[in-house]
């Protein structure tokens, strides 16, 4: 198993990076790569120290490997260092982050990029689109698995977003993710709400990710729409 998984042509690498952020330090990621695909996803995880072995997270990039796309997730630097919160109210650290792997990438090379995001990583790509060159803008799109309400900078973004929201969620139901989005200069944008799920697609009573499938299958029928 172990040898075929390094013959592989296309092959899934973790990996430590160092890179310079005011000091020197190092995140987790795993990156896929398909040549010949236009399409680069970037996922994001939410506030947890879980990072990107997060179970939704996971199943996100290997749905998106599964899709043909090229594909990185990677650690916000506070979860590399165990913590669940992030480094400040303009999460400086957090996209200065984002922005070196999206470079690593290459990202300017593909057609489109897809800022696929959990809770934290919502409001963190949302700061990054606010402050995209527009002439870049236009190869991106959001997909929000949880979204925080009065928290996400989307006024100006004109691209694709979908949120996928718990009918339960803590941050509000998809009627209220429909309000905090009603200026937004986008009108490409698509609601799904899952019954009885909260943020993390869990039972709100037995706090099991009983939802998580539905909300992957939700996010695979993305490609087909």
């Amino acid at each position: 198993m172990v040898l075929r998984e390094l013959v592989r042509k296309k092959i899934n690498i973790i990996i430590k990076w160092i890179y310079k952020h005011n000091m020197m330090d190092f995140t987790s990621f795993q990156i896929y790569h398909n040549s010949k695909s236009d399409t680069l996803d970037v996922i994001l995880h939410g506030g947890s120290s879980e990072g990107m072995e997060m179970s939704l997270i996971r199943k996100v990039y290997q749905l998106s490997v599964n899709q043909g796309h090229s594909v990185i997730a990677f650690n916000f630097p506070f979860a590399e260092r165990g913590q669940d919160q992030s480094s400040g109210p303009e999460l400086v650290e957090e996209l200065g982050v984002l922005q070196k792997f999206l470079d690593f990438c290459d990202y300017k090379k593909y057609k489109k990029v897809r800022l696929i995001s959990k809770s934290l990583g919502g409001i963190v790509a949302s700061f990054y689109l606010d402050k995209l060159n527009k002439s870049l803008r236009s190869k991106f799109s959001i997909i929000i698995l949880g979204y925080v309400t009065g928290s996400l900078r989307l006024k100006n973004f004109n691209g694709p977003i979908t949120v996928i929201q718990g009918e339960k969620d803590k941050f509000g139901n998809i009627e209220v993710v429909k309000g905090d989005l009603k200026d937004v200069k986008s009108r490409q944008i698509r609601y799904f709400e899952i019954p009885k799920a909260d943020h993390s697609y869990r039972d709100t009573e037995t706090k099991e990710p009983v939802y998580e499938d539905k909300a992957m299958e939700i996010f695979s029928d993305l490609e087909e729409k």
